[in-house]
């Protein structure tokens, strides 16, 4: 075996960057899960002769590379609806991986340093320390590693524990493990058998226990209610729906419904963004011709005994104290019932920044000149529980996080308390890139953590069914035209994750933390690092 030691610079930033380049392959739409669990491998060769200062650079490149790769739909969304061109687009996506680096930087620049202070152990804490900064993520895009297992039912049960988090930990045990074993070789010691062992013994007992949970629950869900809710997506670019007047687009929604009222819908769902404005506001439509559709959406969920949950607009105009006009919009949610009333309404909790607001235009008004394609859209002040019906009158209830809400693990504890969670997206804006799956994975690993079935509906795809304990029902592509009804089952499991799994993160934050301190005081005995 060739020793990293030997090897030329540009190998081992070659090792680095094919880790790297590794996270966009195990995530959709290429899905080789299994290589998550040796992919970091590459990268840790090259580490083992390095300094704290040189791995940390090496893992900083790794970490960077493999956020340009799996963000690489950047470019083409801020190019197609900002102003900024290629270059500065090009810019964009380097500055958002820069952020994410760094987490690989602090995780991969401390492996040496932990293994020469703790030995064998560092394979443990190190896991340890990338959870504690996976769980600092920015907000603007999460990336959760463990959610790549999200195809695998038995492993991903672990997030019902845990979160995906307890999985992004086994995942990288795996691979310091594996990376431990060509250390001892390189360095002619026995092998780590034992490491070996317990790792095996810890992936046998997972989906062990995965398998017999899934199990479980399919049993479970054999003898649940279930309501008829229905699918609905459109074919429709973003270019062309910006071209599309509001009627029309609105009339093509209802053509869509009306196709399948006779399947005997009990919900109909229309996605984020399904009507550009306020169903309350016959002003707002009188301005562009025409009335106010909420009497017309009354009729058409009387008329055809359904609940209706619509994504639009919503904006708010008032005076303040000294009479000065003020105008708030919101990306929301409406809900109909079966009578035809028009029922609540939910305000997303937390606009996307620089999608649906740009951060600090209130401090900064020229950012608006600069970046024009952001909305100005204000935060919900509350989540909203909606009530429907099922087709023997029985109560349930659902939540409705809007578009990456439902990638939010801290957004969806506030609307986890129902029977069900409706995700309504509109992934247009992405085109045909890698985003619409990677949004989709990430809202899928919500479902086993909150022990909630999901549903959710994308204007243009991905569109499907996630039951409590992660199986997808009626998957939908992305870009194709849809409508039908399908039963989507009610269960409720009360998991570990939702009574307290969620502090995992903070448990490995705390073991990262207080291996530093030992592990510095232990760096007295040893020769000084660069």
């Amino acid at each position: 075996m060739l020793h990293p030691a030997n090897a030329h610079p540009l190998v081992r930033v070659g090792a680095a960057m094919l880790s790297g380049g590794c996270l966009a392959l195990v995530a959709p739409p290429a899905n080789l899960w299994w290589l998550h669990w040796f992919s970091w491998v590459p990268l840790l060769w090259a580490l083992y002769p390095g300094t704290v200062k040189s791995n940390f650079k090496l893992g900083y490149l790794a970490g960077w590379f493999g956020m340009c790769s799996i963000f690489f739909w950047i470019i083409e969304t801020v190019v197609r609806f900002s102003n900024l061109g290629t270059i500065l687009s090009v810019v964009t996506l380097a500055l958002f991986a820069s952020a994410f680096g760094l987490y690989y930087a602090v995780t991969w620049g401390s492996a040496m340093w932990l293994r020469k202070r703790f030995g064998a152990a560092w394979v443990f804490i190190t896991p340890a320390v990338h959870v504690a900064m996976e769980n600092l993520s920015p907000a603007l895009f999460p990336y959760y590693e463990g959610v790549t297992q999200y195809r695998v039912p038995a492993m991903f049960q672990l997030a019902s524990v845990t979160g995906s988090m307890g999985l992004t930990y086994l995942l990288y045990w795996s691979n310091c493990v594996l990376a431990e074993g060509i250390f001892r070789r390189l360095e002619g010691r026995e092998q780590a058998w034992r490491l070996y062992a317990s790792l095996a013994a810890a992936v046998l007992l997972n989906v062990s226990w995965g398998h017999w949970r899934h199990g479980k629950i399919n049993a479970q869900l054999a003898e649940s209610r279930q309501i008829q809710t229905a699918i609905i997506q459109q074919n429709t670019t973003m270019e062309e729906r910006m071209k599309e007047n509001v009627w029309d687009e609105l009339e093509s929604w209802v053509v869509r419904t009306q196709s399948i009222v006779d399947q005997g819908p009990d919900l109909v769902v229309w996605p984020e963004g399904s009507m550009h404005l306020n169903p309350y506001s016959e002003r707002q439509y009188r301005k562009l011709g025409g009335e106010s559709p909420r009497s017309f959406l009354e009729t058409l969920t009387s008329k055809g005994n359904f609940h209706l949950l619509v994504g639009g607009g919503t904006v708010e105009r008032g005076r303040d104290a000294s009479g000065k006009r003020w105008r708030k919009s919101f990306n929301s949610a409406y809900s109909f019932l079966r009578t035809g009333e028009l029922d609540k309404r939910y305000d997303k909790m937390v606009p996307l920044p620089f999608g649906e607001y740009i951060p600090l235009s209130d401090t900064f008004p020229k950012l608006r000149e600069l970046i024009k394609g952001p909305g100005d859209f204000r935060k919900g002040n509350s989540p909203t529980i909606f009530e429907a019906t099922d087709g023997q009158g029985q109560t349930y209830t659902y939540s409705s996080p809007i578009c990456y809400e439902g990638i939010l693990n801290s957004a969806m504890r506030r609307l986890s308390d129902v029977d069900l969670f409706i995700n309504i997206t509109n992934d247009a804006w992405f085109g045909d890139t890698a985003c619409p799956h990677q949004h989709a994975m990430l809202t899928a690993g919500q479902a086993v953590q909150w022990g909630r079935p999901l549903l959710r509906i994308a204007y243009t795809g991905i569109s499907w069914v996630v039951e409590p304990h992660g199986d997808i029902l009626y998957e939908t592509a992305v870009f194709t035209e849809q409508a039908f009804v399908k039963p989507t089952r009610l269960l409720n499991i009360d998991t570990v994750y939702r009574r307290g799994g969620w502090v995992f993160p903070y448990l490995c934050s705390v073991v990262a933390i207080g291996a530093l301190v030992l592990g510095r005081r232990r760096s007295q005995d040893l020769p000084s690092e660069e």
